[in-house]
């Protein structure tokens, strides 16, 4: 996380920190983000005849796809093959046996600045960076052009490459779900355990780290792997647009309500409410990171483009 002295975060002279279980709450709040729901107001007390002001607040609740299938492959990931899988596609597989917690999330939330972009607390303020995201799925971060739109068309030849399957077979089960398009999860299944049954390593790994990518990651529609996975799979740099996906589902909600519904976490939050800088252990063993990306080459504040809108 990037801290910030409060009351304003200045870019030029903030120094990195982190918590480590406040990263994994904030990437796993990424995972479940397409699943968070608006909710209703919060009717306060009336007093005397005066009519009664209402608070807009807005409530999430969390989501998580069954993986129960994605669990059974990855238990074929071992040994010398875990290794190769690691290498190639980060720590995925931690994603699926990660227990999301949905309190620390909703108390999290809290907390949140849409003006500031970040989380507000009594003395200091809190931003996910990039190298967090990195370090958390073991993903490097590309010096290259992210995620910016999908392609107008799809390139059936290089999907097929990357996936280890025949164009005819990429073709044949590309398919439109709602309003987008892609590859059903059955299909991947199947093939992916048929090369698993071979020995297959090399395309087992490509076809489960797609999997995981589209039902995780950068979900959509349900037991579906669309066309904007696809891509950000192919581009091999997911971690800016996680960043900006995460940051685009949290903002977008608290646009239209400034709280979050805490009835049902109101312990969580008055421990946290009640927390300064000096109780924080900030650094963690695994994020010794000294100096983060705040912006593009001389531009800063340059806006981050996720798979469902931008924002900076």
């Amino acid at each position: 996380m990037l801290r910030f002295s409060r009351p304003y975060p200045g870019l030029d002279d903030t120094h990195w920190v982190s918590d480590e279980y406040g990263s994994q709450m904030i990437l796993w709040f990424r995972v479940q983000a397409e699943a968070l729901i608006l909710c209703s107001e919060i009717h306060g007390q009336p007093i005397a005849s005066v009519p009664e002001l209402k608070r807009k607040t807005c409530s999430y609740s969390f989501h998580r796809e069954p993986l129960t299938s994605l669990i059974e492959l990855s238990n074929l990931v071992t040994g010398g093959n875990q290794k190769g899988f690691v290498d190639q596609y980060g720590d995925l597989l931690t994603l699926l046996r990660m227990v999301v917690d949905p309190v620390p999330l909703q108390t999290l939330l809290q907390f949140y600045d849409p003006k500031l972009r970040c989380f507000t607390f009594q003395d200091y303020q809190l931003a996910p960076t990039l190298e967090e995201y990195s370090i958390l799925l073991n993903v490097p971060i590309r010096y290259q052009v992210p995620f910016l739109d999908v392609p107008k068309e799809v390139d059936f030849r290089v999907v097929a490459r990357a996936f280890h399957l025949s164009i005819k077979e990429v073709s044949d089960n590309w398919k439109s779900s709602g309003d987008v398009v892609g590859l059903p999860v059955k299909f991947l299944l199947r093939v992916a355990k048929g090369e698993a049954e071979k020995g297959n390593w090399e395309a087992f790994h490509a076809q489960l780290a797609i999997m995981i990518y589209g039902i995780v990651l950068f979900p959509s529609m349900p037991n579906f792997v669309d066309f904007v996975a696809v891509t950000i799979f192919l581009g091999g740099n997911p971690v800016p647009t996680l960043l900006a996906d995460t940051f685009y589902a949290i903002h977008s909600r608290h646009v239209s309500g400034p709280f979050v519904d805490a009835q049902s976490i109101h312990k969580w939050t008055q421990r946290v409410m009640s927390l300064t800088s000096y109780d924080i252990r900030w650094q963690s063993y695994r994020m010794d990171v000294r100096n983060v990306i705040i912006s593009c080459g001389e531009f800063r504040n340059v806006p981050l483009v996720g798979t469902k809108g931008c924002i900076n």
